[in-house]
């Protein structure tokens, strides 16, 4: 048993995982209304280990990335990681806030690139998964950096020699007024 769930379960949000969210997206989620699941969304448990989805405003970890507090994960020894995955999920979740199409659109997802370039006016331009992408991206060069991050972050042709400013304010030309 792990934060008072095991396998099958489910829970809200942490005060930790809140927070953590909070930093992407202020107060445009619902966060009282999001529920983790320690479990496959899918049928038959037919949702890869290695495989998160919020098709429908919850979010469903399967065991190889679910954590008991996204905001303190252990995710293969990559908090990093957990916490990026995290906060693509939650994407998922705003966009569902928003009346998007989540789940009929996410079920095309297995034939979608995920990998973007920033060459769009507006992140409402990009597919729902990009969005995600862009977004836990954009969160992951403020607080660590790419670095050597290249397992995480989806931005087609990345040239680490510019300047981490000058690529924050390509992202957030993309992002806009997001996340209002």
């Amino acid at each position: 048993m792990s934060n008072g769930i095991n396998r099958g379960g489910l829970r809200l949000l942490t005060l930790g995982e809140i927070n953590l969210a909070r930093t992407l997206y202020a107060f445009s989620i619902r966060y009282n209304e999001v529920w983790i699941h320690r479990s496959s969304y899918l049928p038959f448990n037919m949702q890869a280990n290695n495989v998160a989805m919020a098709p429908n405003g919850e979010i469903y970890f399967q065991e190889g990335v679910y954590e008991p507090d996204f905001s303190q994960p252990h995710v293969k020894n990559d908090r990093i990681g957990g916490q990026h995955i995290f906060l693509h999920e939650m994407m998922h979740v705003w966009q569902h806030q928003r009346g998007m199409m989540v789940r009929t659109r996410g079920a095309f997802s297995w034939a979608v690139d995920y990998n973007y370039e920033l060459n769009k006016p507006n992140l409402m331009d990009y597919g729902i998964e990009n969005q995600a992408c862009i977004v836990s991206d954009y969160w992951l060069l403020k607080t660590y950096g790419f670095g050597n991050r290249n397992d995480l972050y989806r931005l087609k042709n990345y040239d680490p020699s510019e300047p981490t400013l000058k690529l924050i304010a390509r992202y957030q030309k993309v992002l806009g007024s997001f996340p209002h």
